[in-house]
């Protein structure tokens, strides 16, 4: 299994923990990932507008990757942060590293190689907020329909470049559009379909055909007002995340845009509700839905690890 979105190391920071990756409370570890088989994990640096502790934005983006940094350190060897497919196929467990929102480094564009310095192999321009780059996803139309700033397309640029993909996920529609008309590589880290969900965080019928020609991943998301429409106002305690939901979604995506686009992208520790599937040990609740909802072994398998893989070659 190769997980795409993650939110463990926001928790242990923003907590002040002092519990770690190899082994936590929440909903992420290495031990976990060992014993079931996980091979990877992409853990996100996310940098919220506030409660950051009393720290800037890029103070406090700097201080989620130093925990990072020293998590890997610390394991022993249990947890390696990976760069490459090579790299993930020959760890025990691999963390990749992963940015949600550049918006920390304020239009700088000189700090954008410092994340291929870091090893940061995926990042998306924006989270729900609007920055210098781009605008989020939105209920609003007319915030929808509006394309990349000029940082925007320049960041885009620039981290492809650096041989960053491109995250579509919390992008508006038109900041959709712009990234695909580059030609740039893209993925959909964590998101579900707006045609079984009509959340403006989940993608159309037509960006995930997209993705899939770009030859990237769509990647599930657990969160359960992503997953069922949910009527607004419902309490998040009221919310479930059902594994039939997210079959239905994965089985969405495999028949509009194929098999090589299914992906997994939990947002485990970033997401709340009544969770089916609630921790790194539970990815295996998948398979047998899977399989009867008429996918393959070896379709499950690329669902599970295979799509994962390649985008990391």
């Amino acid at each position: 299994m190769i997980d795409f979105h993650t939110d463990t190391v926001y928790q242990l920071v923003i907590n002040d923990s002092e519990e770690s990756l190899v082994r936590n409370s929440f909903s992420v570890d290495a031990e976990r990932m060992r014993k079931a088989g996980v091979k990877a994990v992409c853990f996100a640096l996310f940098t919220p507008e506030e409660n950051n502790k009393g720290l800037s934005r890029w103070e406090f983006f700097n201080k989620l990757y130093d925990r990072f940094v020293l998590e890997i350190e610390s394991s022993q060897g249990l947890l390696k942060q990976a760069l490459s497919a090579s790299d993930i196929e020959m760890n025990d467990v691999s963390a990749v590293l992963t940015v949600e929102d550049i918006g920390p480094l304020d239009g700088d564009m000189e700090r954008l190689p410092l994340l291929k310095e870091w090893g940061v192999k995926i990042a998306s321009l924006i989270w729900n907020n609007e920055n210098k780059y781009a605008y989020p996803n939105s209920k609003d139309a007319s915030v929808m329909t509006k394309g990349l700033k000029k940082k925007g397309r320049e960041a885009v640029e620039i981290l492809s470049s650096l041989g960053i993909i491109l995250d579509v996920s919390h992008l508006n529609d038109g900041g959709f559009y712009d990234i695909y008309e580059s030609g740039v590589r893209m993925v959909a880290t964590h998101s579900n379909s707006r045609a079984l969900c009509p959340h403006p965080r989940n993608i159309t019928d037509d960006m995930a055909m997209k993705i899939a020609d770009r030859g990237g991943i769509i990647g599930m998301n657990i969160c359960p007002a992503f997953l069922y429409p949910y009527p607004e106002g419902t309490k998040e305690k009221d919310c479930r995340s059902r594994i039939e939901d997210m079959v239905a979604h994965i089985m969405h995506f495999y028949s509009i845009a194929g098999e090589d686009v299914i992906a997994i992208g939990s947002d485990l520790d970033g997401t709340g509700g009544a969770l089916e599937l609630a921790s790194v040990l539970d990815y295996e609740k998948l398979f047998d839905p899977l399989k009867k909802a008429g996918l393959s072994e070896r379709q499950v398998e690329k669902f599970y690890y295979l799509n994962g893989l390649r985008m990391f070659k």
